[in-house]
């Protein structure tokens, strides 16, 4: 591996519909090595990633609670130092003018601020129609369909200290989520940071402490409403497996059982995704003073 390009982190089980296009995604944007955990798939998970040449696979048939320990050891073990992504198989990231810059570019911008951590709206994508007729092939370009999205002026800022030095006061939280099954969900995250000791994430990477936080703010786009989504909050509302009893999977679950087939997530006030300039217009990515020029320079030099 190169000093530019970061590595990725990830945990997954049963991921084999997203996980094409998530290594797809990251490997464009300049990712290198792949550092996975995977947990107890039932699908063919396990077989497929422990064919890519660029993943160290790792498996464990422990609870999925203890995600957040896992991420933390592989951090520890394959991050010091460097760069890193954090981030689950449904999430892929954006940001200004990635095009041109990639991971690569955007981890010199960020040590050229000494700045060591990435803030990122999750924004939920969600079909036009009814999710069990989403029909999403695995390894597909998403954006070859059409996505739609809730205003992110919906999204409500909550109080959180993330430390004196780190310029964030707040997280954001609702949107979509909250509108159909009532509830409140974070969609603050933090999946960029170079690590060094006394750095930690928190609350599945809703949360980090001991981190200079950039001026600049990323976009997560997050494909967790396809066509298996009625069944997979079913089986983890039973495992129990998730944060506080999987407590937000059982609400999933309790919705998406009296809707049956017809669960869908759009309604009047839902915005079509248009692109990444998009994201900016609307708020929801942050260009900071000088990041165009500082791109222009940096595409100049490579």
């Amino acid at each position: 591996m190169s000093s530019h390009g970061p590595a990725a982190i990830a945990v997954v089980r049963n991921e084999l519909l997203r996980l094409p296009r998530f290594l797809h995604h990251y490997r464009k944007l300049g990712v290198e090595k792949f550092f996975i955990i995977e947990n107890n798939s039932t699908d063919e998970t396990a077989n497929w990633l422990a064919a890519q040449e660029d993943v160290c696979l790792y498996r464990t048939a422990e609870t999925f609670e203890r995600k957040e320990a896992w991420i933390d050891l592989l951090v520890r073990r394959h991050a010091a130092g460097r760069w890193c992504l954090v981030a689950d198989a449904d999430e892929l990231l954006d940001f200004p003018e990635s095009e041109r810059l990639g991971l690569p570019g955007l981890c010199s911008y960020l040590d050229s601020h000494a700045f060591n951590t990435l803030h990122a709206v999750l924004m939920d994508f969600y079909p036009g129609g009814p999710l069990a007729e989403t029909g999403y092939a695995a390894g597909t370009d998403y954006f070859e369909r059409e996505w739609y999205f809730d205003p992110p002026d919906q999204l409500v800022k909550v109080p959180r200290l993330f430390g004196p030095e780190a310029g964030l006061d707040h997280r954001l939280a609702g949107g979509v989520r909250e509108r159909v099954f009532g509830v409140r969900n974070c969609c603050s995250k933090f999946p960029l940071m170079r690590y060094t000791p006394g750095m930690f994430l928190r609350d599945g990477q809703h949360h980090i402490e001991g981190a200079r936080i950039a001026d600049l703010r990323a976009v997560l786009y997050h494909f967790k409403y396809l066509q298996d989504f009625q069944p997979r909050v079913f089986e983890e509302s039973l495992r129990g497996e998730h944060w506080n009893g999987a407590s937000e999977y059982k609400e999933y679950a309790r919705v998406a059982v009296n809707r049956s087939e017809a669960l869908q997530m759009r309604d009047a006030s839902s915005l079509r995704f248009a692109g990444s300039r998009q994201m900016e217009v609307l708020g929801v990515t942050l260009r900071p003073e000088g990041f165009t020029e500082f791109a222009d320079r940096w595409k100049a030099g490579k």
